[in-house]
């Protein structure tokens, strides 16, 4: 058992774990971060505002392009969070695999906003780190050691889940890789066969004329 807990401790770098921000908001420049997470993974993003930032700061999270996996900006919104005063946290479930787009802005046509920037703290947990197993302890009636298995068995399906989703990775990447390395081939075998009807021309036309002027 303590070989299981200390491989799963050791394998525990394949998992996202915590990132953390400070940046001051303006209403021209909202601030944007990636996360990319694997589908069914939980995501939770905890903030400080100042206590006049409340209602007027919000949170917006937008899924990955349906083809490429890529985040965009104009893409589906699975989440929509306006700030509390102080201290604060959202929560989503990544519903896809790739890059979840979270932009902070500011609600420029709240009543009490006043063109002021705002100084915002914001930290990123992933996977079984998002998950407050103090609350789940208390709901659930868990004991110490019940709760330190149920720890363990979130970071192995988290950990599942994250070589799923590098593995997926790895495949569209040899893919492309294959696709471009035959593009590439096909453009050299395109060139080769140009060169050489551009070279039979010449002779063609050279020929021609040397052929006139011999009969001239």
């Amino acid at each position: 058992m303590l070989k299981l807990a200390t491989l799963l401790l050791a394998s525990s770098w394949l998992i996202p774990q915590i990132s953390g921000y400070y940046f001051f908001l303006s209403k021209d420049v909202p601030r944007c971060f990636i996360e990319d997470v694997p589908h069914d993974m939980l995501v939770m993003g905890n903030y400080k505002v100042p206590s006049d930032g409340k209602e007027i700061i919000v949170f917006v999270v937008t899924a990955p392009g349906s083809k490429d996996k890529k985040h965009d900006i104009e893409g589906e919104e699975i989440m929509l969070h306006h700030a509390a005063a102080g201290e604060g946290k959202f929560v989503f479930t990544a519903h896809d695999d790739g890059e979840h787009l979270i932009c902070a802005y500011i609600n420029e046509t709240h009543p009490m906003y006043r063109a002021q920037n705002f100084k915002v703290e914001l930290r990123f947990d992933v996977g079984e780190h998002a998950t407050n197993y103090d609350d789940m302890a208390k709901s659930e009636h868990l004991s110490a050691i019940e709760l330190e298995v149920r720890k363990l068995v979130d970071l192995v399906r988290d950990i599942r889940s994250q070589q799923q989703y590098l593995r997926e990775r790895e495949v569209n990447f040899r893919q492309i890789s294959e696709s471009t390395n035959s593009s590439v081939m096909w453009w050299s075998v395109l060139q080769s066969f140009v060169l050489i009807g551009s070279g039979v021309w010449q002779v063609i036309q050279l020929k021609t004329m040397f052929n006139a002027k011999k009969w001239d």
